[in-house]
């Protein structure tokens, strides 16, 4: 298991050998030249603060969410958490569309501020509201009779509870941000991440792009450390061994109109309004639509999504076994180096997968495959995080049984804890699957000539300003996202959440 294990990380680990070879060949002379350039490093300023700034407000947005929704009586509590996580299904950059189709002048940092935000915070708000639905209300009883009042309550007893998945959501929030292309390059913000893209695709400098690239990593990194300085740990939420009371509801009285109309205002930024263009501008250009062109860009998109999310959990299987099942210097240092490359932005990786399919597997070169290779690298650190999970979850016990029934390990694995953790597993595929139809920067690299995905031509219609010849395919990206989503909460009244 462990070989199968150093394998997948071998294939995780290409994009940052990429890099250092490629950034390698100008010399320090070379990388100097980089950093130098004008501008430089306020546009690396301006990356950062993106990030920190969408992380912050991410983590606030998604806490008073979910504790709105899980602990106080704010009208149609449900319908708001039906609608949760329905911003995961739709692209940051289908966001911007609506709003820039309305307001062709909309642009700028702050502009990118509000949408990332809004686009990435159920990242924080639906594993907070699980373990704020987890919590023994009975603690809060006892904070009550001990003086405390409600933001007491939240911040001596709830938050502690909640502040690893919250930091854990805002980081995703703000590792999002960083890796943004399409929504930064709408609204015209100077980013590392379009920097790198213009390098690329504008001059043909690789190398320029792979120094470029390894400063936005190091950002990367800088984001993941100062949440890790900030997480804490959980606390436990049981007094006990019995099962955790429901929670209090609170009474919020005369706010119970501030929390509806903050919830109405919400969603008709993130889903009314652009849902109403999306809709209105397609029928606007229906006597346009090539009905079979459509057709067939959003089977290009269901299919190299369906081959991206199968490798990514082909690949995960090992290093999630290994996670869960052996504890030791090795899976430790595979865990940390996980965490590494999932700092690695979409444009770095299609970049060090260029350069390997040139130079070394010229075959897989401009095909479907190499793509959907893409896919699985960029999230294959969901599809773990999942497996690890739910793999931890089987007892160890049935696979004892199933050793000494003459079963060997592999047989064990493959028979027993694989099918029983089957359910969990899928739903982390189809978690990958909505994702990867909506990646941008690595399609836009790495698809062959005559390929084009629901995101490309909404990128290719866009850039152009032909919003109304983009409504169609933005509307029907969104409506093909959302049914992984419905499949991943249909089942669950608490939606838990895997990081990208």
């Amino acid at each position: 298991m462990e070989a199968f294990a150093i394998l997948s990380l071998f294939l995780i680990m290409i994009p940052l050998v990429y890099l250092m070879i490629r950034s390698s060949e100008n010399g320090f002379t070379g990388f100097i030249k980089v950093i130098s350039r004008p501008r430089m490093y306020e546009i690396i300023f301006t990356t950062l603060s993106l990030s920190i700034l969408v992380g912050i407000l991410s983590l606030f947005l998604g806490v008073t969410t979910s504790w709105l929704i899980s602990r106080t009586n704010v009208f149609f509590r449900k319908f708001w958490l039906l609608l949760l996580p329905i911003p995961l299904s739709m692209p940051s950059y289908v966001l911007t569309y609506g709003w820039i189709t309305l307001i062709p002048n909309l642009q700028g940092f702050w502009v990118a501020v509000i949408v990332l935000t809004c686009a990435s915070f159920p990242f924080v708000a639906i594993p907070v509201y699980a373990n704020l639905k987890s919590i023994d209300s009975s603690q809060e009883e006892v904070a009550r009779t001990l003086g405390l009042n409600t933001w007491g309550i939240f911040r001596r007893v709830i938050w502690p509870q909640i502040r690893t998945s919250s930091i854990a959501g805002g980081l995703l929030a703000g590792l999002y941000a960083l890796s943004e292309f399409g929504t930064v390059a709408i609204l015209k913000v100077d980013t590392l991440t379009r920097l790198i893209f213009t390098t690329y695709r504008a001059t043909y400098d690789r190398s320029s792009a792979a120094t470029i690239s390894i400063i936005l990593l190091l950002v990367s990194l800088l984001v993941v450390n100062l949440s890790r300085r900030f997480s804490g740990t959980n606390f436990g939420s049981k007094v006990g061994p019995g099962i955790s009371r429901n929670a209090i509801i609170s009474n919020i009285g005369k706010l119970r109109l501030l929390a509806l109309s903050f919830f109405v205002l919400l969603n008709t930024f993130i889903i009314g309004i652009p849902g109403y263009v999306l809709i209105s501008r397609s029928f606007q250009v229906r006597q346009d639509i090539e009905v079979r062109e459509l057709l067939k860009t959003a089977f290009n998109t269901v299919q190299v999504s369906f081959i991206g999310a199968s490798l990514a959990l082909i690949l995960a299987i090992p290093l999630g076994i290994l996670g869960s099942r052996f504890k030791s210097k090795l899976s430790t240092r595979l865990e940390s180096t996980i965490l590494i490359t999932h700092a690695v932005p979409s444009i770095v990786i299609a970049l060090s997968l260029v350069a390997l399919s040139v130079n070394w597997l010229p075959f897989i070169y401009q095909t479907i495959f190499l793509l959907a290779i893409a896919y699985s690298l960029l999230f294959m650190a969901n599809s773990i995080g999942v497996v690890k999970s739910n793999i931890a979850k089987v007892s160890t016990r049935l696979e004892d049984v199933s050793r000494t029934l003459g079963k060997d390990y592999f047989q064990t694995i493959f028979k027993v804890t694989i099918p029983i953790a089957l359910p969990g597993i899928l739903s982390g595929w189809l978690l990958v699957f909505v994702t990867a139809m909506k990646e941008l920067p690595a399609t836009l690299i790495l698809k062959p000539t005559s390929f084009e995905t629901l995101s490309t031509q909404l990128w290719t219609a866009t850039s152009i300003s032909q919003y109304a010849q983009a409504a169609p395919y933005a509307l029907l990206l969104v409506v093909l996202a959302s049914i992984p989503s419905y499949l991943l909460n249909r089942n669950n009244d608490s939606v838990r959440m895997e990081d990208r």
